[in-house]
């Protein structure tokens, strides 16, 4: 997931130059100063071309400015956030990308107006997540969410005022809409963002307001179907395109090689038996959401080696569709299942280049990714880099001195008493496996907690 950091933002804006009027089909990305040239790095509010036109501007940059993130020109009219409100499908607060998939997959994805709007601007854009809006308003108003004045338009500083102005510019000199057209003294323009809250057991629709710098939590209860607002689409872009090959035959070379389904990259096989005839595949997105939406419920899906049999359990429960997980595995296809927590020390395990037992030190500590041997960073980023390759995300996003991204397993730890039900996790990071102790409620989505699937294959 890409993240722009909270630092304040000095705005410089530089106009593009004179773009003729016809502009060849090649290449699809245009340098901003001359379209006709290709891109070779990207800055905060370039504006980014797609087959010789003006399709967006950059609001955020990657450090080497080879990758950035692009906010469409245009918006929506106000409409829901579904014409269904029925179901929890799943979606998180960080990764808009993820989420777009989800909702393309689920049942609920014709009564989705935001779909058929990203679906408009072409391949690669997304319905953006609640922390992608957030990162859009700070390049939007010049410092960071946390540093920004809370209040009406009139009453901000002239500093957010000049920055707001020379974004609107940028959208509007390239035939875009300006992001907040509401009076000075109202609340402001709110679009939706991909993400999913749930409040009091009811899931609601999340939003952020450009007026008035507001992001909404679940108990603001913006009704999926009784709520209108604006959406705009974002796209992630890199220097050179995608790294994925366009000949399925032709793969990359990476240590762990990707797995591809109708032609389609969806995992990366990360263990093949002794002979040769099995393997597994990681699932190469991952869902941060919490273990259930509901979590009442002992459902009985117990064992801590076999996932495929906890998630054949979880299908036929109660609280199936309160799960995002199952959401996720059902969105690959039939064989994909959440593993259950000792497979989860087994990823573990060939991620960090040796067993989850050999990675303490000889004191019995768990290092943070910071303070780990080099022969096991080494081996976390040639795993990752496997699964970035092929657009996937990697297995730890969160910074060397925390203790890391948590992945929720398949397995249920009941107490002693039998009167109640936890979620189980593995952290990606500090290296940790959770116990009942830990009781991790299964409603709980907080400190960066993951799904992914995986599926076996016979390789005969």
């Amino acid at each position: 997931m890409i993240l722009a950091g909270t630092s304040q933002i000095s705005v410089t804006v530089t106009q593009p130059g004179h773009v003729d009027e016809e502009q060849p089909e090649d290449p699809d990305e245009g340098d901003p100063d001359d379209p006709d040239q290709p891109v070779t790095s990207y800055e905060l509010y370039d504006v980014y071309y797609e087959n010789g036109k003006a399709a967006g501007i950059v609001f955020w940059a990657s450090e080497d400015h080879q990758s950035a993130l692009v906010v469409s020109l245009d918006r929506s009219e106000m409409v829901p956030w579904s014409y269904d409100e029925t179901r929890t499908i799943g979606t998180g607060n960080s990764d808009g990308a993820a989420n777009t998939e989800l909702l393309r997959a689920s049942e609920e994805a014709a009564d989705i107006p935001a779909l058929a709007f990203c679906d408009q601007h072409g391949a690669g854009w997304y319905w953006p997540s609640l922390s992608e809006l957030q990162t859009l308003f700070e390049a939007y108003n010049g410092t960071s969410y946390e540093e920004a004045t809370r209040t009406v338009p009139a009453d901000i500083t002239d500093e957010e005022k000049a920055a707001r102005a020379s974004f609107d510019k940028l959208l509007t000199d390239n035939g875009g809409t300006a992001m907040n057209l509401a009076g000075e003294t109202e609340n402001g323009d709110a679009y939706w963002s991909s993400t999913e809250q749930t409040y009091k057991e009811v899931t609601y629709g999340s939003s952020f307001r450009f007026g008035k710098a507001y992001a909404s939590g679940g108990g603001d209860m913006q009704v999926k179907t009784k709520s209108s607002r604006y959406i705009r689409c974002i796209k992630a872009v890199s220097v050179g395109g995608s790294e994925t090959p366009e000949d399925p035959d032709d793969p990359v070379e990476t240590k762990f090689p990707v797995y591809r389904e109708n032609g389609e990259a969806v995992g990366i096989i990360y263990w093949t038996s002794e002979d040769g005839k099995t393997s597994k595949v990681l699932s190469l997105k991952r869902v941060e959401a919490p273990w259930s939406y509901n979590g009442a419920n002992i459902l009985g899906a117990t064992s801590t080696d076999d996932g495929a049999a906890n998630t054949a359990v979880l299908k036929a429960s109660v609280e199936a569709a309160d799960i995002p997980a199952l959401v996720l595995c059902n969105s690959l296809g039939d064989d994909w299942y959440w593993p259950s927590i000792n497979e989860l020390v087994e990823i573990f395990g060939i991620y960090n280049g040796i067993p989850y037992a050999d990675a303490a030190d000889e004191n019995g500590k768990y290092h943070v990714p910071d303070e780990i041997t080099d022969a096991e960073k080494e081996a976390r980023a040639a795993f990752d880099l496997s699964l970035t390759t092929y657009g996937g995300d990697a297995m730890n996003t969160a910074a060397p001195t925390e203790n890391g991204n948590r992945y929720w397993s398949s397995t249920e730890y009941v107490t002693e008493a039998g009167d109640k039900a936890y979620g189980s996790f593995m952290v990606f990071g500090k290296a940790y496996m959770s116990v009942l102790a830990d009781q991790a409620g299964k409603t709980n989505a907080s400190g960066g907690r993951y799904v992914r699937c995986i599926r076996i294959i016979n390789n005969n």
